[in-house]
């Protein structure tokens, strides 16, 4: 089987490709709206326009798309069985990126997790790559299992799942970034769901889990995290502390009503800055307060389009392993969604963590978009029927033959 072969261009999923440039392009907008200075009504012409808005985010966030299309142009290349051969190197470099953190990363946001290069102004989030990592390591190791046995039963397969996938995830929840870390999580259970993991595995897990959650609540949680989780059961508990972000998140989500104040309008409070993170973690609440809950609904309608879109393209893969990419990258998907959308209306605890294709974000975006790659990459070389063609020849004389 060759490594390329631009036959595979010709089944390209144009429904993939479709609703990732509308959400990439609608952030956009959305991103220039949440970032202007205020309308205030007295705007005369497009120059009085234009002078408000703050283009510097828009243009490095147009920038970031670019690099993750050419990125995701590159995944696209090859067969994805070359990510076999490749990914442990791959992964063993991204967790050296994760322990040098701790001696030169700097501090965003309360986590130590970012590589930050002052003279171009870009900074790098190595736990952001660890996603696509541990995606494409924990399916190479799922899908041997599942080629020899029809499933994952190996208590040693699943140990080196748990394994490649716990030790960026302890690396990325020590900066703290539980965030990220949760979304690891996420990966890791959608494949082995994926892989036909026994019941009992997952009952196992799920004690497991249940039993830590109080013990890193009390013993691994600072007293900020720890106030984190009271205020989301509490509300009430420090509405001007830990509660704040989302208490104003909510009263901007609240603002926007049925339809929104529109894009661009006068007296928005996104653009007041009355929400902390408007461009990155909490940008949902400035979109609805925009939109409005109709808006704001069908946003989510395209990322839950996207999501089946993106598992209709796992089942109607080649084999194991292209079937494990996409679930582990849908996995990734849904788990940003789930979690941004819910910490901006209470739902979830506060995490910080970014919306896809619509924050910004270089990482996320980068990340993304190889995922977006990977995706398209085991639809192009899923197998295909071949239709039986006859020409009208042979149709004619099938029917005088009787």
């Amino acid at each position: 089987m060759s490594l390329y072969d631009k036959k595979d261009f010709r089944s390209i999923d144009w429904f993939t490709v479709a609703l990732v440039f509308v959400l990439v392009g609608f952030g956009i907008v959305a991103l220039t709206s949440v970032l202007a200075t205020p309308f205030d009504g007295t705007e005369q012409g497009i120059s009085d326009v234009l002078a408000k808005l703050n283009l510097d985010y828009v243009q490095r966030q147009a920038i970031n798309f670019l690099v993750g299309l050419a990125a995701m142009i590159i995944v696209m290349l090859f067969d994805y069985n070359i990510f076999k051969p490749l990914i442990l190197y791959v992964y063993i470099g991204i967790v050296g990126l994760l322990a040098m953190l701790f001696v030169f990363g700097k501090v965003r946001g309360g986590a130590q997790g970012w590589f930050i290069f002052d003279s171009i102004e870009r900074a790098i989030q190595p736990g952001e790559l660890s996603k696509v990592a541990v995606i494409v390591m924990v399916s190479k190791i799922a899908s041997k299992a599942m080629d020899a046995d029809g499933r994952i039963l190996k208590l040693k397969d699943i140990f080196l799942c748990v394994l490649f996938t716990m030790i960026p995830f302890l690396l990325i929840a020590l900066q703290p970034d539980y965030g990220t870390a949760f979304v690891l999580i996420v990966i890791l259970a959608f494949i082995l769901f994926a892989a036909r993991i026994k019941w009992y595995w997952i009952a196992g897990a799920a004690a497991a889990l249940g039993t830590a959650l109080p013990l890193a609540y009390f013993f691994l949680f600072t007293s900020s995290q720890q106030k984190r989780i009271i205020s989301f059961l509490d509300p009430s508990y420090d509405p001007l502390g830990a509660g704040y972000q989302v208490a104003t998140s909510k009263v901007v989500i609240g603002s926007g009503r049925l339809l929104g104040k529109g894009f661009f309008s006068t007296g928005t409070l996104a653009q007041l800055k009355y929400v902390p993170e408007r461009h990155t973690d909490f940008i949902y609440s400035g979109i609805v307060e925009g939109i409005g809950f109709v808006g704001g609904t069908v946003l989510i309608v395209l990322f839950f389009l996207l999501a089946l879109r993106w598992l209709y393209i796992a089942v109607k893969a080649r084999d194991n392993f292209g079937m494990l990419l996409a679930v582990g990258v849908t996995g990734m998907l849904i788990a940003h969604v789930f979690e941004n959308i819910g910490m901006t209306i209470g739902l979830m605890p506060m995490t910080g963590i970014p919306l896809p294709f619509v924050s910004y974000g270089g990482s996320n975006m980068l990340t993304n978009m190889i995922g977006v790659g990977i995706v398209l990459n085991v639809y192009m070389r899923h197998p295909v029927k071949k239709k039986r063609r006859r020409d009208k020849a042979q149709v004619k004389d099938e029917v005088l033959l009787g």
